[in-house]
């Protein structure tokens, strides 16, 4: 996989095993990348927002258009 952008449509897949998913992408996308996460699942949405952060990693975009969400984080260093 190539540094860019990459998205990961987690629509239909609930917390924790959302979660979970939502890593193993991002573990294994190189650093500088912009992992961008759609969720329908609120829980899972917040849980990953506040998450990222505290593994060292920036969210840079947050939206929500109804019950879908998207989270847009850049990978500062491998984990």
């Amino acid at each position: 996989m190539r540094v860019g952008e990459l998205t990961v449509d987690l629509r239909g897949v609930g917390c924790p095993y959302g979660s979970t998913l939502a890593i193993q992408h991002f573990r294994d996308a190189p650093v500088s990348s912009v992992i961008t996460f759609l969720l329908d699942d609120e829980e899972c949405f917040l849980t990953l927002k506040r998450l990222f952060p505290l593994l060292g990693q920036r969210v840079v975009k947050t939206s929500s258009q109804g019950k879908t969400y998207m989270l847009s984080v850049l990978k500062v260093r491998l984990f």
